[in-house]
């Protein structure tokens, strides 16, 4: 299968960014552990999309190893468009206006 472009919407890379910024202020090694699994979690999303379960209105989730959040993204045609980086905390669906 060949790897999808990946976009991030201007408020997916916002939560990114407060939630190493929020990892950082208590721990540089955990922002460190941070950016990587999202980098990775993005790779692979990139790579199989599939693999991910659908979650809601068109989406699908995948949840980060050892971080108490979640990538949600859409597969359109040949784009893959991360509608949000949500913490499980967060009231659900939050995102849903992005979509």
């Amino acid at each position: 299968m060949r790897r999808k472009r990946l976009r991030i919407r201007s408020e997916a890379q916002e939560e990114i960014n407060a939630a190493f910024d929020w990892y950082f202020k208590r721990s540089p090694e955990a922002a460190d552990r941070f950016l990587t699994e999202i980098g990775a979690s993005l790779a692979q999303i990139a790579s199989h999309p599939q693999l991910y379960p659908v979650y809601t209105k068109n989406t699908r989730r995948r949840v980060l190893a050892g971080f108490p959040y979640s990538v949600i993204f859409q597969v359109k045609d040949d784009v893959i468009l991360v509608v949000a980086v949500a913490h499980a905390k967060r009231r659900a669906g939050y995102w849903r206006g992005r979509i």
